[in-house]
């Protein structure tokens, strides 16, 4: 992982799952990695066993110039990918393994850029398997977001045991997602996920 988002992402994955194989969807707290969710994207199968994205990050759609809610998430790789990068993604979903990639895409200006890509496994109920997945350019050009890329060339990929020493390692060390100071402490208070700033009308 060379990414600090990519590793703290990796972290906080690895403390809410607690040892299983993954965290259940509900205990992602949004507030809790609010500074990756540009970049962060949920995969899940439709009705065909299709990997569509179910919601992509402002960050992720600005990198290809549209929405990507619902599309295929084979459409942003190049024909030649399409079936590798599936097998992986089906792995996260179906086989709760952690993949790690890096990724080459080109403008149709020709401009070009990397990216480091982390999927994880979460457990949405039975039946239910999802992905969340990070897509962070390695080097942020100036020109992302106003050029869109057209597709992604999948690089070196390798699935990581989230239980061994190593991976375990880079965790530890890697900086938290979640903020410092959050507001104030005199008026702000924590109910569940959510943060209440006191104050208001006298």
């Amino acid at each position: 992982m060379k990414k600090d988002g990519t590793i703290a992402m990796f972290r906080y994955w690895n403390m809410l799952r607690a040892g299983r194989p993954a965290p259940f969807r509900t205990e992602i707290d949004p507030t809790a990695i609010k500074g990756r969710l540009p970049d962060t994207f949920i995969l899940e199968f439709d009705d065909a066993n299709e990997l569509r994205f179910r919601l992509a990050g402002t960050n992720v759609c600005a990198v290809f110039g549209r929405e990507l809610r619902h599309l295929p998430f084979a459409e942003i790789w190049r024909a030649d990918d399409r079936e590798a990068i599936g097998a992986l993604a089906r792995a996260t979903l179906t086989q709760d393994a952690v993949v790690l990639a890096e990724a080459h895409g080109a403008s149709c200006q020709g401009r070009h850029a990397n990216f480091e890509l982390l999927l994880l496994p979460l457990d949405a109920g039975p039946g239910r398997p999802r992905a969340i997945g990070l897509a962070t350019p390695l080097d942020r050009p100036f020109w992302i977001g106003a050029h869109a890329i057209a597709n992604l060339e999948l690089g070196e990929a390798r699935l990581l045991d989230p239980d061994a020493s190593p991976a375990l390692d880079i965790g530890a060390q890697a900086p938290s997602l979640a903020p410092d100071v959050l507001e104030p402490a005199d008026r702000a208070r924590r109910v569940r996920h959510l943060v209440v700033l006191d104050g208001g009308r006298n």
